[in-house]
């Protein structure tokens, strides 16, 4: 189970761990996508504490927000950020069906995982925690090699909320 800093009712927090069960499954031996899932959903958990946003729809997006690129891959060839947003919302749509969720939920969270790779692709914070949350994980293997100046910079380009540029430059520059 979560554990959370915003509060959640405990049907919610069932809902989420089957959402979980579902991504892992789904991704099946592919270890280092459920753990890049993972990742980006306990940043998200971080800045929910910092950001009004509805805490289910932000956790539910960033477990699947990486849900497309089996499919992506299979049929493209290529797991590049357009298939993912492609390939990612019939997916997303399926999963969550399975798991009883309403079908305006799932608009919401298809909309967020078929816009996660396109800047500013839904106005509403759950999609820019998934924004930062989805940076503060990939910036690791791209920002130790940059001094702190470009870090910064890239930082200050990249990130869309304060407390993910704040987490960010605690992580990769102080």
């Amino acid at each position: 189970m979560l554990n959370l800093l915003v509060n959640i009712p405990s049907e919610q927090k069932v809902f989420l761990a089957h959402v979980r069960l579902a991504m892992e499954q789904y991704f099946g031996e592919d270890q280092r996508r459920v753990d890049h899932a993972l990742q980006v959903t306990r940043y998200a958990q971080e800045l929910l504490a910092y950001i009004e946003a509805d805490p289910v729809l932000t956790l539910t997006s960033a477990y699947l927000h990486d849900i497309g690129i089996p499919e992506a891959e299979r049929k493209h060839g290529s797991n590049a950020g357009k298939w993912q947003e492609l390939e990612g919302p019939p997916v997303t749509r399926d999963l969550l069906a399975g798991l009883g969720a309403e079908p305006a939920f799932v608009d919401r969270v298809a909309d967020i995982v078929g816009n996660h790779h396109t800047f500013c692709g839904v106005d509403s914070p759950e999609f820019r925690i998934i924004w930062d949350a989805d940076a503060l994980v990939n910036f690791a293997a791209l920002l130790p090699t940059k001094n702190a100046e470009q870090a910064e910079s890239i930082l200050k380009q990249h990130m869309v909320t304060e407390p993910g540029f704040q987490l960010a430059r605690k992580i990769f520059i102080q």
